[in-house]
């Protein structure tokens, strides 16, 4: 039955409702990476850098050199190098069906112009840097080093980021990562400190999220393993409770609230088994029992820096209560 359980909550048929409407968002993607691959010597490199400069300055740091011929002799040396060639080969085979990932982010994109008009359709820009650079994101340019997002199979994967944290670097969790940027200024924060109010904010991001990329699973919207996932549903009362025994809802010291909002492989302070950002994952529950029992429009939550209010008006009561 375990079994059975871990397969179905990694399933992506069973999709949620999202009240959305999708626009238009067509994204132009550039495969850069096809491009300086095939440059045959250090003057096609350096055209490369010339005709590509936000992606010379913001991806590659071109600003940090004399000129771009210098950078351009690097980058060749760089190409040429097996364990380059190495992680560009992997990066095609796991990126050559790069439409699946545009058409999560056009829907996604699309649904967030439902809520802001405004909402600009960037354009998307792929490179292999030798593990160099893994993101650029603002409104209207996106560039990704797939090489840091192969995922498990990568003959080589980054040296200096938690285990814990580079199992989300792969092909499966880019777009949800890509759409947190993206929408991460859009979301008001509280107007207290306490670590209730910073759960809410975060259940805001994570609520908007499953919003708008509904066919993607809770696992992958919040960073954990199915198992993890599973672990943090079944045990949920067990959570809140500590919390509440612990009075640590409304505590305002920030390395108490990073225990159990921050980046951590486990929250030893309730488990060895208990993930990290276990409080962002109830603040999200809190505001998913808000949105279910009130009628808001998600533009209103997202704005609302009463997290109190929140709080109070979501009838919240952790599951297996």
């Amino acid at each position: 039955m375990i079994v059975g359980l871990l397969c179905w909550s990694c399933s992506d048929e069973e999709c949620r409702d999202s009240t959305l409407t999708i626009k238009s968002a067509d994204i132009e993607v550039q495969r850069l990476e096809e491009e300086l691959f095939a440059s045959e010597s250090v003057e096609e490199v350096k055209g490369f850098l010339d005709k590509n400069t936000s992606t010379a300055r913001f991806f590659l740091h071109s600003n940090e050199y004399p000129n771009n011929g210098i950078l351009a002799k690097r980058i060749f040396d760089l190409i040429k190098d097996p364990f380059i060639d190495t992680l560009y080969q992997e990066s095609r085979d796991a990126f050559e069906d790069f439409e699946s990932t545009e058409r999560t982010l056009e829907g996604a994109i699309g649904r967030l112009k439902s809520i802001y008009p405004e909402t600009r359709t960037p354009k998307i820009q792929t490179m292999v840097t030798g593990l160099y650079n893994d993101l650029y994101i603002t409104d209207s340019l996106i560039i990704l080093g797939l090489d840091y997002f192969i995922g498990e199979g990568a003959t080589y994967r980054p040296m200096d980021i938690p285990a814990y944290i580079l199992r989300r670097y792969d092909k499966q969790h880019l777009p949800v990562t890509i759409m947190k940027f993206l929408t991460s200024g859009l979301i008001s924060s509280g107007k207290k400190e306490s670590m209730l109010s910073e759960m809410i904010d975060f259940g805001k991001s994570y609520y908007l999220l499953t919003q708008l990329m509904p066919c993607v699973t809770d696992s992958v919207i919040m960073g954990y393993t199915p198992a993890e996932m599973m672990a943090v549903q079944e045990n949920e009362a067990i959570i809140w409770a500590n919390f509440v025994q612990n009075e640590i809802l409304y505590e305002t010291n920030h390395v108490i609230k990073r225990k159990f909002l921050g980046e951590r492989p486990n929250v030893y302070e309730i488990s060895k088994d208990c993930p990290g950002r276990v409080a962002a994952w109830v603040g999200w529950q809190i505001v998913d029992a808000y949105m279910r029992n009130n009628e808001v429009e998600i533009i209103a939550l997202l704005e609302n820096t009463d997290n109190d209010r929140i709080f109070q008006l979501s009838g919240y009561k952790p599951k297996g209560n």
